[in-house]
């Protein structure tokens, strides 16, 4: 199983590398963020702003590197016929999307990690007090989005089709995370409703894992939940995923 998903996998990786569009957003937008984030630093960060940057930039990747790139190449692969031939031979399903969505979960990991490694020379970052429950929030978030994407992938039509399809999820997963209006100024029962939202208790994970100050019940409460939307986001994909391509 590990042989053909990492075969598959390769593959992935290659026509990735291939495809200009997807190459510039899943590398250069993360990069210009940090590099946006650096040039209106003004003095040494605080707690609250040091969050507000990790926030940002992990979501932007997850949504950027690994929501879109998972949503644009399996429309792709399905409008290509692709899926349907890989589907006949000895991988399984769970082989062919985890291997599908491997290239982007893997760059948006390696971001998060340079990120951590290099936030302190260039924007004056906090080394992350808790790297496991930084990289635990950071590889469940991965697997929600990977799996969002999956699931975007059954009302796209066409690959152009994706950048209308994607807007709404990435609206609200924004919004639901307190990227656009923090969840603090937010009504407190519409406030709870937007923790459950995908990346709310993903950014909650890495931003308390990063800076502090870390709740371990909070923060097993919040991978309760994405654990929960991973097995929902399996269910469906089982139920919904399309194969073959949309006539």
């Amino acid at each position: 199983m590990i042989a053909r998903t990492y075969s598959l996998g390769r593959a992935e990786v290659l026509l990735l590398s291939r495809n200009k569009t997807l190459l510039f957003t899943a590398l250069v937008v993360p990069i210009a963020l940090v590099a946006a984030l650096a040039s209106a630093q003004d003095g040494d960060l605080d707690d609250e702003s040091a969050r507000g940057m990790v926030g940002l930039f992990t979501g932007m990747v997850l949504l950027f590197v690994v929501f879109y790139t998972v949503l644009s190449s399996s429309v792709a692969r399905r409008e290509e016929g692709v899926l349907q031939r890989l589907r006949t031979g000895e991988a399984t399903d769970a082989e062919i999307l985890t291997a599908m969505a491997l290239p982007g979960v893997t760059v948006a990991l390696v971001q998060i990690v340079l990120f951590g490694a290099l936030g302190g020379a260039v924007l004056g970052m906090p080394v992350p007090s808790n790297p496991v429950v930084v990289l635990a929030g950071a590889v469940l978030g991965a697997a929600v989005l990977a799996m969002l994407g999956l699931l975007t992938a059954v009302i796209s039509q066409t690959v152009e089709s994706v950048q209308i399809t994607s807007l709404p999820v990435l609206v609200a997963c924004l919004a639901g995370a307190g990227v656009v209006v923090p969840l603090e100024s937010m009504p407190d029962v519409l406030g709870r409703i937007c923790a459950f939202t995908p990346l709310a208790p993903v950014l909650a994970l890495v931003r308390d894992g990063w800076v502090g100050p870390l709740d371990w019940a909070g923060a097993a409460g919040r991978a309760a939940i994405l654990v929960a939307w991973i097995v929902l986001g399996a269910v469906a994909i089982r139920m919904w995923f399309r194969w073959s391509p949309r006539d």
